[in-house]
């Protein structure tokens, strides 16, 4: 008996239950028989203009049914797409457009920043007329390509990665097995469609005949709101990065009778005890899954269950592997390791994607003598005496910020582009378990930081910018010529002690908030009017800024209203505010 393809699995929902709720946002749903129309009628709009097995769309949506309607209607032409986030700044969008020359742009108003592309266009809205998409007889073959996928790079530049049908099939396909839905089951979408893990979220209860649930940006920025949604939505799964994880368990033991979830996997970062152990106390029923994987294994090729994790446990272990991979440690000769003994990551088998768009870091993947492919992760681990993977670390520069990977020498090489920077180097340093990125450059003339941070803003996506820019003298080398990071970190902490808040705070609410956003950031305000974001800050630091505020204002304070007005003047007015209304 064969298995069903996806576009099979997703017909067959669709006679089964055309009426069914497929996805809820906004208060809004969509049942099967509507998203089934709405994407074969796209579907029929690209075969219009020429879309089909083979071709490359560039598909740009925001989290939401359009881009599930974009990517079911891609699936039935038999085209592959390339996911486009408009979180993304429009000049990386347009390199990596340039990079895949995709045959068609498929886009939601607004968001088709590709003026001079020479490639038909489809607008990406709903469509109520028109004609039905005829499937073709017989879909691409495993080995074509499913989507493109971009990452950090160590040139500089972001790689695009060529993920297959296998692969991502097979992702599905385990779950389903291993961890199959209750029939109450609800899914909760809340990754953009341009990451390697997002066709889980898209299709994972879509083909299985499970409500999809899209949350909105505020739900997932804001711990109280998104436990909110939770609980409205009854949603049963969950796939976080471990800092969301944190704010919705620290939430959801306020409530001890509220609605519990079956599932919550974490892969995007590194899973701390801590959190493993608090989540068995909030949610003891509940399943929490530590994933392993990256962008070339197309997601996830392990999985952990941290119900087997000890109490005393240093670290929580990234498990045994799924989907038909196969995980080794290796010298750095390839030649394979005992248990026990530290060494590189390598992973085989059906995951492995089809490799990098023009050969750029084809080194990563290699061949042994027996014709076995094998991606080199980078990642330093070992293997237990029970045969789990264990995680330790990283070869090379490689880290992750919210659950995004960064390649500091990205970092690196876009400054040294910027005008009369002479050199740069970065590192990464922790704060509240998360790390925060630190870029340092040399210039002939002393210059300031606000300028740097609006051109790295316009070439690199908001998890990449540094938290802090800082002028040096000179980049320190190790001896053999390369950047000495840890001399670096030095540093920069000595020129840090050796400067001093840019302005005097006004009163004790003004300067319990510059000391947050020392604290949070790693360097003081400069003025009382400058911006929180334009310092280095981004969502999650101001999600952290909203809850330590609270001793200062005398309880929660909305990130609605901080967002809405991130300088030291405004945030201590709002907690004034807030005090002067308890006391009212």
């Amino acid at each position: 008996m064969t298995t069903p393809t996806l576009l099979e699995r997703f017909a067959g929902q669709v006679a089964a239950h055309p009426r069914a709720v497929a996805l809820r946002h906004n208060g809004t749903s969509l049942t099967y028989r509507e998203l089934d129309e709405w994407s074969g009628r796209l579907a029929a709009r690209l075969a219009a203009k020429g879309t089909g097995p083979g071709s490359l769309v560039a598909l740009a949506a925001q989290r939401g049914p359009a881009a599930v309607a974009g990517v079911l209607a891609v699936l039935k032409t038999g085209a592959a797409y390339l996911g486009l986030d408009p979180a993304i700044p429009v000049r990386r969008q347009r390199r990596m457009v340039e990079e895949t020359g995709p045959h068609c742009v498929l886009a939601e108003p607004g968001l088709d920043q590709f003026p001079t592309l020479d490639a038909p266009r489809v607008t990406l809205a709903p469509v109520t007329d028109g004609p039905l998409h005829q499937a073709p007889g017989q879909e691409p073959d495993d080995d074509a390509l499913f989507h493109i996928v971009y990452t950090s790079g160590t040139t500089g530049n972001p790689k695009g990665v060529r993920i297959s049908r296998r692969s991502v099939r097979g992702r599905l396909e385990w779950m389903w097995q291993d961890h199959p839905f209750p029939d109450d089951g609800v899914l909760a979408v809340q990754k953009s469609l341009a990451l390697v893990a997002s066709p889980w979220e898209l299709l994972g209860g879509l083909l299985k005949g499970i409500p999809s649930v899209v949350l909105g940006t505020d739900e997932l920025l804001d711990p109280v709101l998104f436990a909110a949604a939770v609980e409205r939505e009854r949603i049963t799964h969950l796939f976080l990065t471990p800092q969301l994880i944190a704010g919705l368990l620290e939430e959801s033991a306020k409530h001890p009778g509220g609605h519990r979830p079956v599932l919550v996997t974490s892969g995007a970062d590194t899973l701390p005890v801590d959190t493993v152990l608090r989540f068995r106390e909030v949610w003891p029923d509940a399943t929490l899954l530590n994933l392993y994987g990256m962008t070339e294994t197309a997601s996830n090729v392990a999985a952990y269950d941290t119900a087997r994790l000890p109490a005393d446990a240093e670290r929580v272990p990234v498990g045994r592997p799924v989907a038909g991979a196969s995980l080794s440690v290796r010298d750095r000769l390839g030649r394979r390791l005992p248990s026990g003994v530290t060494g590189e990551v390598w992973v085989s088998g059906p995951p492995l994607a089809l490799g990098y768009l023009g050969g750029d870091g084809e080194d990563r993947f290699t061949t042994d003598d027996a014709g076995v492919l094998y991606y080199r992760t980078g990642d330093r681990g070992r293997q237990l005496p029970d045969a789990v993977l264990e995680i330790t670390g990283r070869a090379d520069n490689q880290i992750k910020v919210r659950g995004y990977r960064v390649e500091l020498e990205e970092i690196e090489a876009t400054l040294r582009k910027a005008p009369d920077i002479t050199d740069a180097g970065a590192y990464a340093e922790s704060e509240g378990g998360e790390a925060r990125i630190v870029a340092c450059f040399t210039a002939d003339e002393e210059s300031g930081p606000a300028a740097l941070r609006g051109y790295l803003r316009d070439r690199l996506p908001d998890y990449m910018l540094p938290a802090r820019i800082q002028q040096v003298p000179r980049l320190p080398l190790s001896t053999n010529g390369k950047l000495d990071r840890t001399a670096l970190r030095t540093l920069v902490r000595s020129i840090g002690q050796e400067q001093t808040a840019g302005f005097t705070p006004n009163g004790d609410t003004e300067a319990a908030v510059a000391a947050l956003w020392q604290e949070l950031l790693g360097a003081p305000p400069a003025s009382a009017d400058q911006n929180f974001f334009d310092a280095g800050g981004h969502s999650l630091l101001a999600v952290r800024l909203a809850k330590r505020l609270a001793k200062t204002a005398g309880r929660r304070v909305p990130l609605r209203r901080i967002l809405g007005a991130p300088t030291v003047t405004a945030i201590a007015a709002l907690c004034r505010e807030i005090q002067q209304e308890d006391q009212a």
